[in-house]
């Protein structure tokens, strides 16, 4: 959050924002009450959008998006899995450092030697 100069925070632009569609919203409803819980509904539009952008931001590392997030990875892989993120299938996971370096190891066979029989 920004600070003026006598120390009052004043909201930052994702506040103002948030603040002028809720305030949006209500004006549409015209005194109706909202159809379902105004909080999750929120939560639920910014989520999705914030670790999208943290998501792209770390490349695709979800270790990385997680520390930027203050988020445990599992916690994120959750949320990835509840917003059903297009092109993240959490099911086919990047093989571990060790394991690559052992597929990638090639094994040679001499062809000249012969067994004696």
């Amino acid at each position: 959050m920004k600070k003026e100069s006598n120390s009052m925070l004043v909201e930052n632009d994702v506040a103002q924002y948030v603040r002028k569609a809720v305030e949006d919203y209500f004006n549409d409803l015209d005194g109706e009450d909202p159809s379902c819980a105004v909080y999750d509904m929120v939560m639920n539009c910014v989520e999705k959008p914030l670790i999208e952008a943290v998501l792209k931001h770390a490349c695709g590392n979800q270790t990385r998006a997680a520390e930027l997030l203050g988020l445990n990875r599992n916690t994120l892989r959750k949320k990835i899995q509840q917003h059903r993120f297009p092109g993240t299938d959490l099911k086919m996971r990047v093989p571990a450092r060790s394991e690559r370096k052992v597929s990638q190891k090639v094994k040679f066979v001499n062809t000249n030697d012969e067994k004696n029989i």
